[in-house]
């Protein structure tokens, strides 16, 4: 009895961490909300043969992600872009090559000219080598040119042009998908590393191979709504709640049967 009311208070309390941390990321560009993925639990030692015995319910790794496309918002940022429709930005660590997969496409660049995400991760084309926009060009005479205009086009081309009128394409962006997009861990900071329920990555580009497209000057908000997850808050607190006295309960029947 203890055993089945503890299990209902760590489902109550791991459902309630997971749907906090949607409701503070329904900000983040990007993020994907999560449920808890939680099943049926059987006592091993059964006390008559042949009988399935509830011992509670447990929680299953990783948690279920819910991929719906979040809106996209405006920014007119040449360096911001979504994904509308299938696909996921590749990145890579700069230290130990890590390959993590975004869909937060606020992109920066580096002293370098890499593109980078927010926390300094490399984004990759569809070749897998790192993209580099250089911001300035020195011509044969030595006289430096600053870039002008970076366009992006919706098959994730992209394209420079240098303040003399001279044009370079640098490649496309990477995209990834996924046989189970679902079965993604998320490891924070809106990255997600691939799983053996999600599958390898399938690389590719904008608009071909059922990849969707990218679209510049766009974020894709969070695919989070508030009214929804509060309403999950509260239940999940009493369920918390009405567990919290069953142990009570139990606890205060255990003390006078050994009393």
């Amino acid at each position: 009895m203890i055993s089945t009311i503890r299990n209902a208070l760590k489902m109550a309390t791991t459902d309630i961490a997971i749907i906090s941390n949607n409701i503070a990321n329904a900000g983040s560009t990007g993020f994907k909300r999560s449920d808890g993925n939680f099943l049926d639990s059987y006592a091993e030692d059964v006390p008559i043969p042949g009988l399935n015995v509830g011992y509670g319910v447990i929680h299953d790794e990783p948690r279920r992600q819910d991929t719906k496309q979040g809106s996209l918002r405006v920014t007119n940022n040449s360096l911001d872009i979504a994904v509308s429709g299938d696909g996921m930005f590749i990145a890579r660590h700069p230290d130990d090559d890590e390959v993590t997969f975004t869909r937060d496409g606020s992109f920066l660049l580096d002293i370098n000219g890499n593109l980078t995400t927010v926390d300094k991760k490399l984004v990759v084309d569809t070749n897998g080598n790192p993209i580099v926009i250089p911001p300035m060009l020195t011509d044969e005479q030595g006289r430096n040119t600053l870039l002008d205009v970076i366009n992006i086009s919706n098959d994730g081309a992209i394209k420079l042009t240098y303040g003399d009128g001279r044009m370079f394409d640098v490649g496309k962006i990477g995209l990834a998908r996924f046989a189970n997009i679902a079965g993604l861990q998320a490891i924070g900071g809106g990255h997600f590393k691939d799983t053996q329920k999600s599958g390898p990555a399938i690389i590719g580009g904008a608009m071909e191979q059922s990849f969707g497209q990218v679209i510049q000057g766009h974020l894709e908000a969070s695919n989070t709504n508030i009214t929804d997850e509060l309403t999950k808050l509260m239940r999940s607190q009493q369920a918390f709640s009405a567990s919290s006295r069953m142990m009570q309960a139990a606890t205060d029947v255990t003390k006078r049967l050994i009393g």
